[in-house]
């Protein structure tokens, strides 16, 4: 699909300015009267809205010999000039006003003098213009035409080739230039067409040379990044040697000057060149409507050449509202459809041009044409053969699928890890592969243009491996043992394990087994497998297990209760084989001394515990109980001096072991400042976070006491001093 604003390509030029001398570019060929009689013709081509210099009046030219010396000159009486149409292949484009350009045909028939070794015939203007794009100073670089008679050894009465067609002058880019350069010879002799390096000639001071300089002539000079063969920078140009046709895509706005060559050969040797120097002009243009084919290869259907004989087009076109398809099947009239995107089989396999015409028979039409190859489909398929053991693998592969009997060929890809790793047969067979896992086949079938492959694979069993490990920590007896197996197959693995202990057998894949007694213990794995490769396996790890004996924790307290007046209790150690001993009292504390007396503040039961370790470093914990008898008891300050920097900053019941505990606090007025059922609670001499005056406060205390059950009440006052 083409760009909807896309470049606009004008061949020649419009209007520039009132100052510019506007000489778009030309051409000169001559035909051979008999003698030295000739017929010389001149084209030239300018911008008609430029108010520069006019045609020349009469126009002269230079006449010089194959060595350079001039030996003649002649002048052309001004023939008069047309404004040529502006013609543009596609009419769906809006064209932009101010397009002017015409065309002066110069003709005269001369008698040169003699000449051995030929002649050379020169014109030369200036300018261009300074608008030009692509060359150094174009306002200071004019043309020059020239074209070379051959000497009579050469070629007895030569006429040189002539271009037939003038390029359209107006064309958009995004739909590509295709131009037929070609020209005509009229003695027949071969001519081979290149992109030429134009002539400059004359200068701004100098503008018409007469007579012209001799040659050889001077190149244009070039603006950087372009040259004879990328004339539009970016955008390419080409022309075919043999046919002339000339392609070119410009890409970028501006004024390019591009040259064209027709070399005539005869019998091998070139015996004369017609250039032809002219001027592109590429400019922004709106495309209102255009045609397009999708190509067969982009369509998103497409998958080979052989998908059968019916194709659902696709249509890239825009702006129009009509389509009239033609299918391009020969010898029927049938083969047509106004659908947008039609669906046609056709009647048998071959090659087709497809025609799309949008609007048809409408001022805005459009065609566009793509060659479709049509062929049955043909399809690619196998069965994969199943899975064997790597040590024995041998696959063989039959082809299958719809392809024709004749004709045929196929391509097996087995990958780098098989032998053979491809065959060219439909089976194949004793297909061996060196790496287990899943081997990815793929099956080629070609047929005229049409290929078509298909893709799956076979599955390699690995050979079975044994292997186990336990973790690395400290085995102290009783030990309960964590086995993890390390083995791999692809099928079902079966266990035995043996624990080197005399016990029962385990048939489990990861196993747990207790040790009870100290001692070093083999362990030995067989595992084996009954499908794929099937293999039995057995691994003994000598002296895996090591079992080291234990200590035995034990400890005494005395007395087992004590009230919270006489909390003390002596702990007496009595444990076995230890060599390391703690005492963790459960209250923050605790010691490495084995016989201790230990006193507890908090009333409750206390579990206190001990941890020995022996020399392998083997630890045992026991615990014992204690019990301090609780006693209820409330001491209340009875004044507090917050704000004095001393330890008598806040108001603080001192309260142990109720079972319910609440607290109030009054000032004189019976507003409350303090209410918690913390026993920790205190006030801090502040109100809403503002002092409180100094005076007499009442308390109110509420609580349960631990031995009786019995709720109480106790109300008294405190000061606050300042």
């Amino acid at each position: 699909m083409k760009n909807l604003s896309c470049i606009l390509l004008i061949l020649l030029i419009s209007s520039f300015g009132a100052k510019a001398s506007h000489i778009v570019g030309g051409e000169m060929y001559y035909d051979c009267l008999g003698g030295t009689q000739y017929r010389v013709t001149l084209k030239i081509y300018r911008d008609c809205a430029s108010t520069g210099a006019a045609y020349d009046d009469p126009l002269p030219v230079t006449v010089f010999n194959g060595s350079g010396a001039q030996i003649f000159d002649f002048t052309i009486p001004f023939p008069g000039s047309a404004i040529l149409p502006v013609v543009f292949s596609n009419p769906c484009v809006n064209i932009p006003s101010g397009i002017c350009v015409e065309e002066a045909i110069y003709q005269t028939v001369v008698t040169l003098p003699p000449s051995a070794n030929g002649y050379t015939l020169t014109y030369q203007r200036c300018c261009r213009g300074p608008a030009v794009t692509n060359l150094n100073t174009p306002e200071d670089q004019g043309l020059t035409l020239t074209v070379k008679i051959p000497p009579a050894a050469d070629a007895i009465c030569n006429s040189s080739p002539r271009f037939d067609n003038y390029p359209p002058l107006l064309l958009c880019a995004g739909e590509e230039l295709i131009f037929d350069h070609s020209a005509t010879d009229p003695d027949g002799d071969v001519i081979v067409y290149e992109l030429y390096e134009p002539f400059q000639g004359g200068t701004s001071s100098v503008p018409s040379p007469n007579p012209a300089s001799a040659p050889p002539y001077t190149p244009v000079q070039w603006l950087g990044g372009y040259t004879e063969f990328t004339p539009f920078g970016a955008g390419p140009i080409t022309v075919n040697p043999t046919t002339g046709l000339l392609t070119a895509t410009p890409q970028t706005p501006g004024l390019y000057v591009v040259g064209v060559a027709a070399k005539e050969y005869r019998a091998g040797v070139l015996i004369s060149t017609t250039v032809r120097d002219f001027l592109f002009k590429v400019m922004n243009c709106d495309i209102q409507l255009e045609a397009e084919v999708t190509p067969q290869v982009d369509m998103t259907t497409f998958v080979s050449y052989c998908q059968g004989l019916t194709i659902t087009f696709e249509n890239d076109s825009y702006g129009g509202s009509n389509y009239y398809w033609d299918f391009g099947v020969p010898g029927i009239g049938t083969d047509n459809s106004v659908a947008f995107a039609p669906t046609y089989t056709f009647p048998s396999s071959g090659t087709y041009l497809v025609t799309l015409v949008v609007n048809p028979g409408w001022p805005c039409t459009d065609t566009s044409k793509e060659t479709f190859i049509i062929n049955e489909a043909i399809i690619a398929n196998f069965v994969p053969p199943s899975p064997q053991c790597i040590t024995t693998n041998s696959f063989d592969f039959v082809g299958q699928g719809q392809y024709p009997v004749g004709g045929t060929s196929f391509l097996w890809e087995f990958g780098l890890t098989s032998n053979p790793d491809s065959a060219f047969t439909e089976d194949v067979n004793g297909v061996v592969f060196t790496e287990y896992g899943y081997r990815p086949i793929t099956y080629t079938v070609f047929y005229d243009v049409c290929e078509v492959s298909y893709t799956d694979s076979v599955f390699v069993y690995a050979e079975p491996e044994i292997g186990f490990t336990i973790s690395p920590e400290l085995k102290c007896a009783p030990y309960l043992a964590q086995f993890i197996d390390t083995s791999f197959a692809h099928t079902q693995i079966y266990y035995e394990w043996n624990f080197g202990d005399g016990t029962t057998l385990s048939n489990l894949q990861n196993p747990t087994h207790l040790y009870p007694t100290p001692g070093v213990y083999d362990v030995t794995l067989t595992i084996w497998t009954d499908a794929g490769c099937i293999d039995t396996l057995t691994e003994t790890k000598i002296g895996l297990i090591e079992i080291f004996p234990s200590p035995v924790s034990s400890f005494t307290v005395a007395p087992p209760t004590a009230t919270v007046f006489d909390p003390h209790f002596y702990f007496v150690d009595s444990s076995i084989d230890s060599q390391t001993h703690w005492y963790f009292f459960t209250d923050g504390d605790s010691t490495q001394t084995r016989d201790v007396w230990h006193s507890y503040v908090e009333s409750g039961y206390h579990y206190p515990y001990q941890v020995v370790i022996n020399q392998y470093g083997c630890p045992d914990t026991s615990w014992q109980q204690v019990y301090v008898i609780p006693f209820t008891t409330i001491f209340v300050p009875n004044a507090f001096t917050p704000g004095g920097g001393n330890a008598n900053e806040v108001w603080k019941p001192i309260v142990y072991d109720t079972e319910f505990y609440e607290i109030w606090v009054f000032d004189r007025w019976g507003e409350v400042i303090l209410n918690s059922t913390d026993e920790q609670a205190s006030w801090d001499g502040t109100m809403n976070g503002q002092p409180s005056p100094m005076g007499v406060y009442v308390y109110y205390i509420k609580y349960v006491d631990h031995d009786t059950g019995l709720p109480f009440e106790i109300r008294g006052h405190f000061s606050l001093i300042r």
